[in-house]
């Protein structure tokens, strides 16, 4: 059985957790940072802080049937993928773009003429 167990923090991060969610590795990962904010979302693996907890993550997943283990898998891809590949960095970051300057739009949008005298006694 595949499974990746990542005790200690590397990146903070996590691509670490990210590349192996993608190759369809199930993780255990340390309960903090990116691992714990976005990527290990519950059916996706599991997060773990203390040896106990690691070691219950460890057997559960090595009791698992083909059936769940590949049920977790491809949840994690999916997950991944639409998360983090390259098209979905993309996307975000032509909507934050947008919405800039939309936001700049509006900002010329609302500038009167009042606003325009007193830039120009401040330049002078």
């Amino acid at each position: 059985k595949q499974w990746y167990q990542r005790r200690v923090a590397i990146t903070a991060g996590g691509i670490g957790v990210v590349e192996f969610m993608a190759a369809g590795i199930i993780p255990i990962a340390h309960n903090s940072g990116g691992p714990k904010l976005d990527i290990v979302v519950p059916g996706t693996g599991f997060l773990a802080a203390t040896a106990e907890e690691y070691s219950d993550h460890v057997i559960r997943v090595l009791e698992m049937t083909d059936e769940e283990l590949e049920g977790i898998r491809e949840r994690g891809r999916e997950h991944v993928m639409g998360t983090f590949s390259d098209e979905a960095f993309s996307t975000v970051f032509i909507e934050k773009c947008v919405n800039e300057l939309d936001m700049d739009l509006r900002w010329i949008e609302e500038f009167d003429a009042e606003d325009e005298e007193r830039l120009e006694e401040f330049s002078d």
